[in-house]
Formats: structure tokens, C-alpha cells, sequence
């Protein structure tokens, strides 16, 4: 039996994990990490209760028992596994987007566009620069944040910022496009990296969502 109780079948240790498997999402290294650290914790208890005269199949079932129920020990893990989700997402958006700022100076620099921007787009412009900059802070701070305690709030911040800031600057260089000067092909470029970067950040920010929902379903 899986859920929440303690499992039996002819090796209860195998079915414990299996159980405790089934119910861990996250990063894909970690949790087979946590489970690799689980069975060696469970065969320890066992071989110890063993060599203390106990039989296997008993000495199995007290160390599942004594080990914790599928639900308790998620609890602990799949935190664990919400603030390493986190942590990757908060990397992601503390670089990306001033990476993308800096990339498009450097882009405008070197290959201005023709005719002068109107004052509007230049309003765009800063929108975007300050929302990017603004994100890349808060993700840090995010990451942090995640290195201690319960990732919830955390989470939940980071799935602010970066659902909210790609809107943004999607948005801002939209109208830049609409509203500036012709850039030349070498734009279209840029804006397709810009593109590609933002649906790779709003992934992983997806991912993010989904740790934060099944952490709060566990508090309820």
C-alpha cells in the first residue's frame, strides 16, 4: 500500500521508496539523490537491526517504520526539491536579463539604428532596462531567500517577477519596435534571442509554479 501509511510487499523497503518515488517532483538529479540517500539510510537500520539478531523481513519493517511515513518524509524532500527548483529559476532570471540588456547596448552600439528614436520609444527603452534590472535583483534575492527555511514565499515571489517581467518587456520592445527607427536585419536576430531566452525563463519559472502549488497543497 502507497500513500501516506507505511508500505508492505515482499520487500517493504523497495516499496517504501517506490511509494515515497512516486509522490517527489522536482529536478531530476536531486530527488534520484534523496532516494539514493533514503535506501542507504533504510539499508543501514536494517543490516544494523540483523546483525542484532532480528529477522530480515522484520528487521525490513521496523526500519520502514521507524524511517517514517511516505508523507512525513515528502514533506522534508520535496521542500527540498521546491527551493533547488527555485534556486535554478532565480539563477536563470539574475542573469538572463541583464544579459540581455547588456547584449542589446552593445547590439545598439555597434549597429545604430537609422533615424532618431521618438521619445516614446526611449521611455520604452528604459521601462524594459529598469524592469530587467529590477527582476535580476529580486531573483537574487529570491535565491537567497531560498537557501533558507521554506521555500512558499520564495517561490511565490519568483513566480511573480517572472511572469510579470517578461510581460513587460515583451511589451516595451514591442512598442519600440512599432514606435523606433528601422533597425536592419541584425535586429531581428537579437529579438529572436531575446525570444528564445524569454520562453526558456518562463519554462522554468512554469516548473517553479508547480513546486510553490504542491507545497501549499501540503500546508492546507
Amino acid at each position: 500500500m502507497a500513500g501516506d501509511g507505511l508500505t508492505t510487499a515482499t520487500d517493504p523497503v523497495d516499496a517504501h521508496l517506490r511509494a515515497l518515488g512516486a509522490v517527489l517532483h522536482g529536478p531530476a538529479r536531486l530527488r534520484a539523490s534523496l532516494l539514493t540517500e533514503a535506501r542507504g539510510g533504510l539499508e543501514d537500520a536494517v543490516e544494523a537491526l540483523c546483525d542484532n539478531g532480528v529477522d530480515t523481513a522484520e528487521a525490513q519493517q521496523r526500519a520502514v517504520s521507524e524511517f517514517g511515513t511516505v508523507g512525513e518524509v515528502a514533506d522534508a524532500y520535496q521542500d527540498e526539491l521546491a527551493a533547488a527548483q527555485g534556486r535554478h529559476t532565480a539563477a536563470l532570471i539574475a542573469v538572463a536579463f541583464p544579459a540581455l540588456v547588456l547584449a542589446w547596448d552593445l547590439l545598439w552600439s555597434s549597429h545604430p539604428p537609422s533615424g532618431v528614436p521618438s521619445p516614446l520609444a526611449l521611455v520604452m527603452s528604459r521601462i524594459e532596462d529598469v524592469t530587467s534590472w529590477t527582476a535580476a535583483a529580486a531573483a537574487v534575492v529570491a535565491f537567497v531567500a531560498l537557501r533558507r527555511g521554506r521555500p512558499g514565499r520564495a517561490l511565490y515571489a519568483l513566480t511573480v517577477v517572472g511572469v510579470l517581467a517578461p510581460v513587460v518587456c515583451v511589451g516595451a520592445a514591442a512598442a519600440m519596435v512599432l514606435l523606433g527607427p528601422a533597425g536592419g536585419s541584425v535586429y531581428v536576430t537579437g529579438w529572436v534571442v531575446s525570444l528564445a531566452v524569454l520562453v526558456a525563463l518562463v519554462r522554468s519559472v512554469v516548473r517553479a509554479h508547480r513546486m510553490l502549488v504542491r507545497t501549499r497543497r501540503r500546508c492546507e
